[in-house]
């Protein structure tokens, strides 16, 4: 659990590269371990890692299957990409599922700013 937590702390801190490298010794000690690949799919993103990312978050899905947070991550990941159309659609997906979340609203609101300023 130490490996997970650190990549955690790291992850908060914005410090990206630490929080995987903690992330990824944690999917190897427990390659079952949903919130750890979350994680590292997580750090992946902040990297620009995105075809890691999308390997990372499909491991969650065949652990934890299309839950709101992966749903919402995934989404986020898109909106990294500057791809509005596929990130707005996983987070309808996410909103569904799981219509009071708040991050998952927060995310809907950044992306309809952004394109707006488009």
């Amino acid at each position: 659990d130490q490996p997970q937590r650190l990549g955690r702390e790291q992850f908060a801190r914005a410090n990206y590269g630490l929080a995987e490298r903690y992330f990824q010794a944690a999917v190897e000690r427990s390659p079952l371990d949903g919130d750890s690949w979350m994680g590292l799919a997580a750090s992946y993103d902040q990297l620009g890692r995105f075809d890691l990312a999308d390997r990372a978050y499909d491991q969650v899905a065949r652990i934890q299957g299309n839950t709101p947070q992966l749903l919402n991550n995934r989404g986020y990941s898109y909106l990294l990409r500057g791809d509005a159309a596929r990130a707005n659609a996983l987070f309808r997906q996410a909103l569904s599922l799981s219509p009071d979340n708040p991050t998952i609203n927060n995310n809907t609101a950044i992306l309809e700013r952004t394109r707006v300023v488009r």
